[in-house]
């Protein structure tokens, strides 16, 4: 399977890219050797590239024009890699410690993208970010989508 999106990098859309994340899942998961649809896979995987959009509307340039991001999915037998790729500058994608006795209200994205996905790989090339999520489930692929 590949599928590709792409969407303004404004707060709005960012329902719209995790449900798009939640259906790719779901679809993936569906097209396994199960009777069930894998919930905590799914929820997994909606959540991480959620976040990781979120990071990329929230570190957009606001007075540029063309401030798209593109997630692209893919999948590779039991294997779900959902690629986001922004024009933002740079970052780093090791998450820094968060003191959580202070109660902070942001820095557990990429924490929580590292926690519940199986690989987290970020580049950048030619002036664009790319952060691919991949989440592996159990079971085999009994159908390519």
């Amino acid at each position: 399977m590949n599928a590709l999106i792409t969407l303004p990098a404004e707060i709005c859309f960012i329902r719209l890219a995790s449900l798009t994340a939640l259906k790719v899942a779901e679809i993936f998961s569906d097209s396994l050797n199960t009777r069930r649809n894998d919930e905590d896979f799914c929820h997994a995987f909606e959540l991480s590239v959620s976040e990781a959009f979120t990071n990329s509307v929230r570190y957009a340039d606001p007075s540029g024009v063309d401030n798209m991001i593109t997630i692209s999915f893919s999948s590779d037998n039991n294997k779900l890699t959902a690629s986001i790729s922004d024009s933002n500058p740079p970052f780093n994608p090791d998450p820094t410690p968060v003191d959580i006795t202070n109660y902070p209200e942001r820095g557990f994205g990429l924490l929580l993208i590292r926690q519940l996905m199986d690989s987290v790989t970020y580049t950048r090339d030619n002036g664009i970010n790319q952060i691919s999520l991949t989440k592996q489930t159990d079971r085999a692929q009994n159908l390519s989508l």
